[in-house]
């Protein structure tokens, strides 16, 4: 029931500790995993993406689960209209919206590795994929992109070949979404299985489907070499240009937010059905999509076994809570 601010997304520190005004628009979340070892990201700590209001933005500030200011991790030349971000073994991925480009980032917060593709159309969503399908053991696990601009959904194999000093990016097309108001914001979250309805599914990505108002979920996503027609878990109301996907690690329900209405949505995906409905911003969004202010969400269990679910509010530029 309740709704606090951790921070504001434009009033952030540099590197260096040294307050500046960000080019802010805070899209999507992440949180530091436990036991990552970094000389400047905490484990339980959340990451925002800057995207920027012009599509522009090069930050990425950190903020504690509480009221905190955030500060920058990486320089600014790192990024380029960053949205869905994404760890993996000790690195930080994230989809250059306009810049067109995955980044990999140290545990330092420094560009590692820039990963460009023909594909490639506006990087939106990200998530990582089965950490078992590939042979690069020790190196990065595959992950999946979605593009802002043509609605591809790629898988992306990481492989390094031997003696390579470098690992080498294998882009594939597994699916095909149409565009709403000519963009698809898909976002996707990788599982181990899911079961909908009486099927039992495995190494699943589940996507959203603004244009379709959609759940969706791609069984053997590691293994699908060519564009695929998704399974349909949920459609319709109360989906209303869904923006942003999280997953509830209480119960396994999606936790969805719309792009038209400020709701946050929890949907159980096993048997289709609605668990609850939430606005958190009360500003009403326009058929122009003036308003519209939800586009990331994560939710954790706290120490205490409560469940919070983290959001950016693009409206007031800030990281938010709602918690019990």
């Amino acid at each position: 029931q309740n709704i606090a601010q951790i921070g504001s997304a434009t009033n952030i520190l540099d590197n260096n500790g040294n307050p500046v005004t960000a080019n802010s628009d805070p899209y999507k979340i992440v949180i530091v995993p436990n036991g990552f070892a970094s000389p400047i990201l905490k484990p339980g700590n959340l990451l925002v993406s800057n995207i920027g209001n012009d599509d522009h933005g090069v930050t990425i500030p950190q903020f504690m689960q509480q009221t905190s200011t955030g500060k920058s991790i990486n320089p600014p030349t790192a990024v380029m209209g960053p949205a869905d971000m994404g760890f993996d073994k000790g690195k930080l991925l994230v989809a250059n919206s306009t810049g067109n480009s995955v980044s990999i980032l140290n545990a330092d917060g420094t560009l590692n590795t820039t990963v460009t593709n023909p594909l490639f159309n506006g990087p939106w969503g990200l998530t990582i994929g089965n950490p078992k399908h590939g042979n690069n053991k020790k190196g990065l696990t595959s992950f999946f992109v979605a593009n802002k601009l043509d609605g591809k959904i790629m898988r992306v194999d990481v492989t390094t070949p031997e003696g390579a000093a470098t690992p080498t990016f294998n882009v594939v097309q597994i699916g095909q979404y149409n565009l709403l108001g000519g963009i698809s914001k898909i976002d996707m979250h990788w599982l181990p299985k899911l079961k909908v309805g009486s099927q039992e599914l495995k190494d699943v990505l589940v996507t959203i489907n603004p244009a379709n108002n959609s759940i969706d979920a791609f069984p053997d996503s590691s293994m699908l070499n060519a564009v695929t027609t998704p399974m349909t878990v949920f459609q319709g109301t109360p989906l209303n240009n869904p923006g942003g996907l999280a997953i509830n690690p209480m119960n396994g329900d999606a936790l969805v937010v719309n792009l038209n209405d400020n709701n946050l949505l929890e949907i159980n995906m096993t048997t289709a059905t609605v668990i609850g409905t939430k606005t958190v911003d009360p500003l009403v969004v326009d058929g122009q999509g003036n308003n519209s202010a939800l586009f990331g969400v994560l939710a954790i269990k706290d120490d205490n076994g409560n469940l919070k679910v983290f959001f950016t509010d693009d409206n007031t530029n800030t990281l938010d809570v709602l918690s019990k």
